[in-house]
């Protein structure tokens, strides 16, 4: 007997071990509200609870008995468990065993939607971020868009969308405009914005040109070589350039009417290299041509303290700090201290604009924030600090420390909510702003 009870007690040691690899924090009643009741759905006969996280593979029994199907959405696994449930043992291959009692006297009732997050902690896994925001900017304000193979459409001008990582399609319409269509591709690096401007209908330009290899502009867009037509234009004022060995060979503006067809014709006598002048009282002095110099770039590089590595496109660099010009290019900077690396953050330089970059400590693990609200172009502040607008994923924020988010807004109250740091994986921080 004594060894029977060896036995089962060890079985139970394990099975507390395996769960501390698994939490849930964080869990509400949703209610419903002038703001919000559109977004609650009920069942009569069950108890909903959304669970967030980011992984996949669980089984949930309700009272240690009963199965419990999860219904999975972005980010979220939806259960519908009995009326007065009072605890969902949670299994997983690899987090192991969890026994959840819910902190309610009478359990999870019927008619009544429940949410929380599920952290899994595994400090060798490392998380790899699936989804990422992408912001549409349209013009008109009103249109009908489709991604990949789903209809949607945009009123007043943006509309954000949190779609797996990859290449996707796109495709705008509108009545009265030109149909566009066109790909991006989303990486975990940072948010996406796409801006999609349709042409009205009607007006045309036709180019034709004696030159057999000048390309054609117009308004800056290429519209072919030698003879083209360009798409749709507005009524008004537009330029036409035409571009021969990076040298513009023709460049003046032109007219067009509502419903024109226009058509311009140039000859050998219209093409000539287009120099900028110098205008004076006396006489006309064409500037020479400047072969331009390198784009170079300040950089200032910041670590943590003076005993941190400082790499640059795995190049050591110095100690704590450092000061130079860079070239234009891509470059991936990163510290080491103590055999610990840090990840990498990446830095783009296109011109002479200053850069400063403050590198993150080395550490074992960190987390991700994916923070949106019910307002696109909130600024959200983690700890104080800036770190972007709504819709925005926060990255490289130390594991398992507390974190004050902040959303602000001009005409909108403030609104704060304090967070845990998930360790290597990235949680959903739903947040709403209240207008003045």
């Amino acid at each position: 007997m004594k060894r029977v009870l060896t036995i089962v007690g060890l079985l139970g040691l394990v099975l507390a071990l395996s769960a501390q690899e698994m939490r849930v924090n964080g869990f509400a009643k949703q209610k419903k509200g002038p703001f919000n009741m559109n977004h609650v759905v009920t069942s009569k006969q069950q108890a909903i609870l959304d669970l967030m996280t980011g992984e996949k593979g669980f089984t949930f029994l309700a009272d240690g008995k009963i199965a419990i199907a999860a219904e999975e959405n972005d980010g979220v696994l939806t259960l519908k468990a009995p009326d007065k449930t009072s605890f969902i043992v949670i299994k997983h291959a690899d987090y192991g065993q969890l026994s959840w009692r819910v902190p309610l006297k009478k359990g999870l009732r019927k008619k009544k939607h429940y949410t929380a997050t599920l952290l899994t902690l595994s400090p060798d896994k490392n998380y790899k971020q699936k989804d990422q925001w992408v912001l549409f900017e349209t013009q008109p304000h009103d249109i009908v868009l489709t991604i990949d193979s789903t209809l949607t459409t945009v009123h007043g001008g943006r509309a954000q969308f949190f779609l797996p990582l990859g290449k996707h399609t796109w495709k705008a319409e509108d009545p009265f405009y030109m149909q566009e269509e066109g790909t991006f591709e989303l990486t975990d690096e940072e948010q996406l914005t796409v801006s999609i401007a349709l042409q009205p209908v009607y007006s045309y330009l036709t180019v034709k040109t004696p030159c057999t290899d000048c390309e054609i502009y117009v308004d800056g867009q290429h519209i072919g070589r030698t003879q083209a037509t360009s798409g749709h234009l507005r009524e008004g004022a537009h330029r036409l350039t035409l571009m021969r060995e990076d040298l513009p060979y023709y460049d003046k503006e032109f007219n067009i009417g509502w419903k024109e067809k226009k058509t311009v014709e140039l000859t050998m006598d219209d093409l000539r290299p287009v120099r900028k002048q110098i205008k004076s009282q006396k006489s006309e002095v064409q500037e020479p041509l400047m072969v331009s110099a390198p784009v170079m770039a300040p950089v200032t590089i910041k670590a943590p303290d003076d005993s941190t590595a400082i790499w640059v496109n795995r190049e050591l660099k110095g100690l704590g700090h450092w000061e130079g010009s860079m070239e234009a290019g891509f470059y991936l900077i990163s510290t080491e201290k103590e055999g610990l690396e840090s990840r990498s953050t990446t830095l783009w330089i296109t011109d002479n604009t200053p850069q400063n970059i403050e590198l993150l400590a080395p550490m074992n693990s960190y987390g991700m924030l994916n923070v949106h609200c019910n307002e696109i172009g909130a600024e959200v502040y983690i700890n104080g600090r800036l770190a972007g607008l709504t819709p925005c994923v926060v990255k490289d924020l130390p594991a398992d420390s507390q974190c004050m988010v902040t959303l602000v807004k001009p005409g909108y109250f403030k609104e704060e909510k304090s967070v845990q740091v998930p360790v290597n994986d990235m949680m959903d921080v739903k947040m709403k702003l209240r207008k003045r």
